[in-house]
Parts: structure tokens; sequence; C-alpha cells
């Protein structure tokens, strides 16, 4: 088995598993969920103030609303259900002793790593992509205005964002055995980043999880997707960093 034919492999599970389905109908939740709650949410709030005799009244809700609590549950919901998805990627199938089966074979255990980053990636990638149409889309209907170029550098940089967050899950999932510990850990590595910008304005600037707060500030028409340039840089530089301690810990390991 090359390594071809492992990332083959790869995808076929994939197909053949309830990943294929379950992963784009988690972010297609997201994307139909936020411009209906962002179109409802003043009516309910304000059928609520008028049984109490309150007078309230809610500025109609726009596009750019719809997007940013479609973006606001990426950041949250979204992110806890890439490392969730991604804990057993490699633990899982060495608890099983799947990969011990495998490595009798002629595939080197680093092309194993990087297939199943790749798959993972195209996974969670091309669900980000379902549910950011869906959102937009029924945006439009609801709300009769959009963005397409902000909305879509705005979901490019969730989509790297993700990215780094797979890498981390991968790295502790190739750790541990245990796909429970693998998930823990990598969630207080995702609490860890969302915490950084607040520190200073240095971690504001060159953090990963500052491509989240761009992405919110490009939605309000700010031309701020030119400072996205380091946080890129550092994501991607920790994509790789990660990618290569994983392949070096798995080949050291004792399976």
């Amino acid at each position: 088995m090359n390594s071809l034919k492992f990332l083959k492999k790869e995808f076929r599970e994939i197909l053949k598993t309830y990943r294929i389905w379950v992963v784009p109908l988690v972010f297609i939740l997201f994307g139909l969920m936020s411009p209906v709650a962002t179109k409802l949410l003043p009516k309910i709030l304000e059928g609520q103030m008028k049984t109490q005799n309150i007078a309230f009244k809610m500025p109609t809700p726009t596009a750019i609303e719809s997007f940013s609590q479609y973006f606001k549950n990426l950041s949250q919901m979204g992110a806890l259900a890439v490392i969730l998805l991604s804990m057993g990627i490699v633990s899982e199938e060495k608890a099983k002793g799947t990969l011990q089966l495998i490595l009798t074979k002629p595939v080197s255990r680093t092309s194993v790593i990087i297939s199943k980053l790749i798959a993972q990636s195209v996974l969670i990638s091309s669900s980000v992509l379902v549910g950011a149409i869906c959102c937009y889309f029924y945006t439009l209907v609801l709300f009769n205005e959009g963005n397409a170029v902000l909305f879509s550098q705005s979901t490019a940089l969730y989509v790297v964002y993700y990215l780094l967050l797979i890498a981390v899950t991968l790295f502790f999932s190739t750790l541990f055995t245990n796909q429970v510990a693998a998930g823990g850990v990598s969630l207080i590595i995702f609490f860890g980043l969302t915490i950084l910008p607040s520190i200073s304005q240095f971690m504001a600037k060159y953090s990963p999880y500052a491509l989240t707060v761009i992405a919110d500030n490009i939605l309000k028409k700010e031309d701020v997707f030119s400072k996205s340039g380091w946080p890129l840089l550092v994501s991607v530089a920790l994509i790789i960093i990660l990618l290569v301690l994983s392949c070096q810990v798995f080949n050291r390991q004792e399976l």
C-alpha cells in the first residue's frame, strides 16, 4: 500500500461512514440557523416585552448581522465541532489496532499522518464551504442583500483557522491512544487561543485567533483583510510545525 493508495483509503472510509453526512450537516445547520435567528430575534424579544407591557423596539436586522451571527457560531460551536470530530483521527485506530495492521504493508508512517491530515482537512473545508453557501443564499432570501466578496474573505480566514485546529488535534491524537484525552487537551489549546488576543497588542496582531476577529471586521466593511497576513503566516507555520511533530512522534511510537 503506497502513500497515494492510503490517501484514497482515507477518503473511501469517509464516504462509507457517518462522517460524510454528519460533518456537512453540522455546518449546514449553522448556515441555516443564523439567518433565521437573526430575522426572528427582534420579533421574539418584542413579543416578550409586549406581554409585560414594556415598550420595546429593536432595530431592523441586516444581512451583516446575519453573517456575523454565522461566524460567531463558527468561532465557538463550529470550532468545538472540528475538535470533537477530529480527536479520534489517529488515536481511535491505534486503540482498535487498525494501524498496526496497516503498517505491516509497504506504507510509511509519515504518509499515514499526512494522509489523515489531508483527508480530514478536505472534509472539514468542504463542509464549511457548503454551510457558507447555505448561509449566504438564505440570507439573500430573508434580507435581500449580501456581499459575496466580503463574505468569501471571512470564510477563507475561518477555513485556515480550522485547518490549524485540525493540526492541533491531529498532534494530540497521535500523541495519545485515548481519543478523549486527545480531544480534552486540544480543547484546552483552543480556549488558550481564544484568550491570546486579549493578553497584549502583539498577540492581537499575530495570534491565529486574530483571524476570527478580522473576519468579523471584514463583514463590517472595514478594510482589514490586509491585516490578516501575519495571523495567516503564523497559522500556516504552526500547521507545518505540528504536522512535522506528529510525524516524528508517530515514527517513534511502538504500536
